[in-house]
């Protein structure tokens, strides 16, 4: 059984669109250092993360792996040879 937290703030959408454009960016430049492994990095950047108690890294790269596991043709564009 999960317990809610009370008293959490939301973030405003300020901050949230803030996030996002951070993500995206984020995205981009993994796609482009890592090429077809981008997946791959963000996945072990966010277990680094995790291990070392970094909580916001943590969620920050989660958030990019998720991005990229839902777009694969982001990845099977720069991955096509030729």
């Amino acid at each position: 059984m999960s317990m809610q937290l009370k008293n959490v703030p939301k973030p405003s959408d300020e901050a949230g669109a803030q996030h996002d454009v951070a993500v995206a960016a984020a995205v981009e430049l993994a796609m482009e250092f890592y090429g077809c492994d981008a997946v791959t990095a963000a996945a072990k950047r966010a277990a680094e993360s995790r291990d070392l108690d970094r909580e916001s890294h943590y969620r920050f790269w989660l958030n990019i792996f998720k991005s990229l596991k839902s777009n694969p043709d982001l990845i099977d564009e720069i991955c096509r040879p030729g």
